[in-house]
């Protein structure tokens, strides 16, 4: 047998609900917020890491354009063809770094 709450257990108990309520609302709020955050910053390094690899391979084309250069290996039209592919190379890793 079970005896009656008195005024104040009620009240007391009354807010022992709202807290655990209000907590396991917080809980799941923050919980949405972190998935956020997470997404948003792997898609942040995702363009970071495209950028570097455009950028490592602009600067590849640069180098053999050089290399062609002082080896006299290569025609004019060889090295334009490096110098401008180096050229698109940074600009997409620009573009991609203010999408990003």
């Amino acid at each position: 047998m079970t005896t009656p709450l008195t005024a104040l257990e009620r009240d007391l108990l009354a807010c022992v609900e709202r807290l655990v309520t209000a907590c396991e609302t917080s809980t799941q709020e923050l919980s949405g917020l972190e998935a956020r955050s997470t997404k948003r910053l792997q898609a942040q390094l995702d363009g970071i890491a495209g950028c570097a690899t455009l950028l490592i391979r602009s600067q590849i084309a640069s180098m053999q354009a050089l290399r062609g250069l002082l080896s006299e290996e290569a025609t004019y039209n060889a090295l334009d063809a490096k110098l401008n592919e180096s050229l698109m190379l940074a600009r997409d890793a620009e573009e991609r770094l203010r999408q990003s």
